[in-house]
């Protein structure tokens, strides 16, 4: 049933599509419904899942240090070590041997890696080896279905758990042989060997997420318990990479698929180098890209626009005395979603072009409607459940994307057609052959969403001076 922008998707459960209606939705005493108690993730809740405001506040706030802006920017040197890296390995492998290769998995080995540096102290390998170490972004995405349909089947779900059918088949456990099992005794190998390194006194001096878990106290001076240790440091290893990954891709594909962005981005990079805003020589630094490169910022902010990895259902109880959304009386109880997919594509804030790419809508639409266009960005969560780990994954965008084509010229094979461009003074002619490789793809996994076959040759750029 329909009633304008509210939408009945199940006897239980409102849609809300109108994104001025967010802040009532999404304010700080809505409960999480029980859509997020699926034992997908493993019998232990994290702050992801809490349902009741008041325990998410208070275990959020115990977990939140190393997430802070300031915290993550002591972290911008490790994740500089981590973008040359994968800069490096792709020239070594790629531009120097002329060789084409998909990007939408090197998106993710980047992610993954960065996330094992300031998460666990050093990074998994995934660059180094050029491949998805253990299967664990497979396993990843295997276990994405069943999250995805067991979160609708409460009351179902809470029943099946308790049994032993549901404790072996339903709870996810380090024993399952695929999907999150694989994540999950990757994990725990992790952490048994920071527990053995801080007992053999190997671990002072550590600033990375797990060693904050392991060391955080509660307001009674006690130490977190370890399966809630187990339970965060399995939501950094999901959430903290491959969705980066995806935004990554999104970036990468859209600014490679129309001719007047590159164009216009080259020209902004260039210049800020030239000008001596960005470094030539190693990654560009936060601060810098920020300041001068605002393009760059709005293609980035366009992407998880119009493909934010996380796009699935985020519903919320309606607190106590109901709320009215659009005409309508909510009473309270009632579960209540918005998406971000329908709510970054609202027309009555980004207008009748709401599905075309246009990073300019940031920078050139007024101040007014760029004012409207941020306070209804659904990219990380909304209000005080925003993902801890925004920042991070920002920074990340930020710098990586940059560095990547400040570096090389790069050519997007598309299954359709190639240009052959001459980028105005700063890029050498491109020469892009046709290539028949598969078109790229967005897959949707249990609310969770990456890219598949992004097909590019690169080769190094030298910048008119």
């Amino acid at each position: 049933m329909i009633e304008g922008p509210i939408m009945r998707i199940s006897p239980t459960l409102l849609a809300v599509s109108d994104s001025t209606k967010l802040p009532d939705i999404y304010h700080r005493y809505a409960d999480k419904s029980k859509h997020f108690i699926t034992g997908s993730f493993g019998k232990t809740e994290m702050v992801f899942n809490m349902q009741n405001w008041k325990e998410h506040a208070y275990h959020r706030k115990l977990i939140a240090g190393p997430y802070s802006f300031t915290n993550i920017k002591k972290m911008e040197p490790l994740v500089d070590v981590r973008i040359e890296r994968w800069i490096k390995k792709m020239d070594e492998l790629f531009a120097c041997k002329r060789q084409k290769f998909d990007f939408a998995p090197w998106a993710v080995y980047m992610a993954y890696d960065v996330i094992s540096e300031v998460g666990f102290g050093a990074p998994f390998g995934f660059v180094e080896s050029g491949t998805d170490i253990g299967g664990l972004i497979q396993a990843f995405h295997d276990g994405l279905p069943l999250f995805g349909v067991v979160s609708r089947l409460y009351p179902f779900t809470e029943w099946i758990k308790s049994t032993w059918l549901g404790e072996k088949y339903f709870v996810v456990t380090p024993e399952h042989k695929s999907g999150f099992g694989t994540i999950m005794r990757f994990r725990d190998r992790l952490i048994n060997e920071r527990i053995e390194d801080i007992k053999m006194g190997k671990a002072s001096g550590r600033v990375d997420l797990i060693q904050h878990f392991l060391s955080v106290r509660t307001e009674n001076g006690d130490l977190l318990p370890i399966d809630y240790v187990k339970a965060e440091s399995m939501l950094v290893l999901l959430a903290g990479s491959d969705t980066t990954g995806t935004a990554l891709q999104t970036l990468i594909l859209h600014i490679l698929s129309s001719p007047r962005i590159y164009t216009r981005l080259m020209q902004e990079i260039d210049t800020a180098t030239t000008s001596g805003h960005l470094s030539l020589a190693g990654i560009p630094q936060y601060e810098d890209v920020i300041q001068h490169c605002p393009f760059y910022i709005a293609c980035v902010k366009e992407s998880l626009r119009l493909y934010p990895p996380a796009l699935g259902l985020t519903p919320r109880i309606m607190s106590k005395g109901g709320v009215e959304l659009c005409g309508r009386w909510v009473p309270e109880g009632t579960e209540v979603t918005s998406t971000p997919w329908t709510i970054n594509r609202d027309i009555g804030v980004y207008g009748s072009d709401v599905g075309v790419y246009r990073p300019e809508r940031w920078l050139e639409d007024g101040e007014e409607k760029i004012k409207a266009y941020h306070k209804s960005a659904f990219w990380f969560s909304y209000g005080s459940r925003v993902c801890l780990g925004k920042d991070l994954a920002l920074l990340e965008l930020y710098k990586a994307g940059v560095a990547g084509v400040m570096e090389y010229v790069v050519g997007f094979a598309s299954q359709q057609r190639f240009l052959t461009k001459r980028h105005v003074q700063f890029l050498k002619t491109f020469n892009v052959k046709l290539l028949k490789e598969k078109p790229s793809s967005f897959t949707v996994k249990g609310g969770i969403g990456f890219w598949s076959d992004i097909w590019v040759e690169i080769k190094r750029r030298e910048l008119a001076t």
